[in-house]
């Protein structure tokens, strides 16, 4: 078992992948990505994960592009890596061509890259516990949020103050004071015991997980609403959470160092928890 990548259809220890210096992905950021979870050797939510990678190639104009091929070459990486509890990472870059700001003429060949790595969940399954401390950082992301590119310096740097402050997470804030998502993942919250999220659109990434929690929580008979909402509001809520491809559902019981929940993570999230663990496990007795 080891972490292999696939580039451009060659399969090959990750450490030995190479990528020209002119690939714009490396110069520009001219690429897309995607990120799923393995469980026991399997895509989960696979479907909706290629929905929203061929939704970005076309935001971006990537025409023709042979996705079956990648999904070929994607599962036949996760064979030949034996991984079974692990992460697949997809990037497509426009390819390699001289440097200019517009698309190369004549068409090239993207680069494409496929990586399996092992993921040990036990550290995060105690995150899910527990619960996490958050910061707030300003959200100064390009205006396209909802195409999942590779251009991810703002994220980079929010989550970095994070980390520096001791915090799993940074919570996004915009300039008109309404909070948008986290740097990797999506925040929920629950007021007037509803379940609340910012409305899709420009402003955030059409998240996979989220998009699974709120169909479980339909289930659950739990209302749902979209809504804006600022810090000082979202702070004050009864519960919030972070939903992502790894962390699954994971609670907030700090934010700025104000408590959230009493400092514990909330009956909702539990029940969320509950529910996605299930729907995990339904998913594989079907195998």
């Amino acid at each position: 078992m080891q972490t292999l990548a696939c580039l451009n259809g060659q399969q090959m220890p990750a450490e030995e992948a190479r990528v020209s210096i002119w690939d714009r992905g490396f110069l520009l950021g001219d690429a897309v990505y995607e990120v799923f979870r393995l469980y026991r050797g399997r895509c989960w939510l696979e479907d909706e994960h290629y929905g929203r990678l061929r939704r970005s190639l076309r935001a971006l104009e990537f025409v023709n592009y042979d996705h079956e091929r990648l999904a070929q070459r994607v599962r036949a990486t996760i064979v030949a890596s034996a991984i079974e509890e692990g992460v697949v990472y997809i990037q497509v870059t426009r390819g390699v061509a001289p440097r200019h700001h517009h698309f190369p003429g004549p068409e090239v060949e993207p680069t494409e890259l496929v990586v399996v790595w092992p993921y040990d969940d036990a550290a995060t399954e105690q995150m899910r516990e527990t619960g996490v401390y958050t910061i707030s950082q300003p959200d100064r992301r390009w205006k396209r949020c909802n195409v999942k590119s590779t251009n991810l310096l703002a994220n980079v740097l929010a989550n970095e103050a994070a980390h520096q402050a001791g915090a799993f997470e940074a919570i996004l804030v915009g300039a008109e004071g309404l909070v948008s998502e986290a740097t990797h993942s999506s925040v929920l919250w629950v007021r007037g015991g509803r379940l609340e999220g910012t409305p899709e659109g420009p402003g955030i990434l059409p998240g996979t997980t989220r998009r699974l929690v709120l169909r479980l929580a339909e289930d659950g008979a739990i209302a749902f609403g979209e809504a804006q909402v600022t810090l000082p509001e979202l702070c004050a809520c009864e519960e919030v959470m972070l939903v992502g491809t790894t962390i699954e559902v994971l609670p907030i019981v700090r934010i700025d160092g104000i408590p959230i929940s009493g400092g514990e993570p909330g009956p909702l999230s539990r029940r969320l928890q509950a529910a996605y663990r299930r729907a995990v496990e339904r998913w594989l007795a079907e195998s």
